[in-house]
């Protein structure tokens, strides 16, 4: 059963974009992203090195801000549950200047995959939390080209 607006805290931060595009980035607080919604990702060889980016936006509440928040990034082969990465961000403002009495923020987030290394096809989870609290996740299928014949 999917969250209600009513059922989400509105004083703790929450994770309200999480997508794997072919390109991300964030420019003056915006997040940029080419090519997203990607599911399947397929590679020629494994161990593989694709040049794909998690693409993510943190809503702070304005209750929130001025504290540290830990966002913790895993990857993992669900099926042997093993992880193929973890990557950790820290996450610290105040508040914006022009912001309105009560505002959150958002804050985007553009994280290039190409430096992970995926040893062999399969499904692979992405694990997002914040302040050691689940905050969502997805999956995509890491496929191997079969040769030509």
């Amino acid at each position: 059963m999917a969250d209600t607006p009513e059922d989400l805290d509105p004083v703790v931060p929450r994770l309200s974009t999480l997508l794997l595009s072919d390109y991300a980035q964030v420019r003056d607080r915006l997040l940029f992203v080419s090519s997203g919604g990607i599911s399947r990702v397929v590679q020629p060889n494994f161990p593989a090195h694709p040049r794909i980016h998690l693409a993510m936006v943190v809503h702070l509440p304005v209750g929130t801000l001025g504290k540290s928040h830990r966002v913790l990034i895993k990857l993992k082969y669900p099926d042997h549950a093993a992880v193929i990465a973890q990557i950790e961000i820290k996450i610290n403002l105040d508040q914006v200047a022009g912001a309105n009495p009560g505002e959150g923020i958002n804050v985007p987030q553009a994280i290039d995959l190409a430096p992970v290394v995926f040893p062999h096809p399969g499904q692979v989870d992405v694990q997002v939390s914040i302040d050691d609290e689940p905050a969502g996740d997805l999956t995509f299928w890491m496929l191997q080209n079969k040769p030509a014949e």
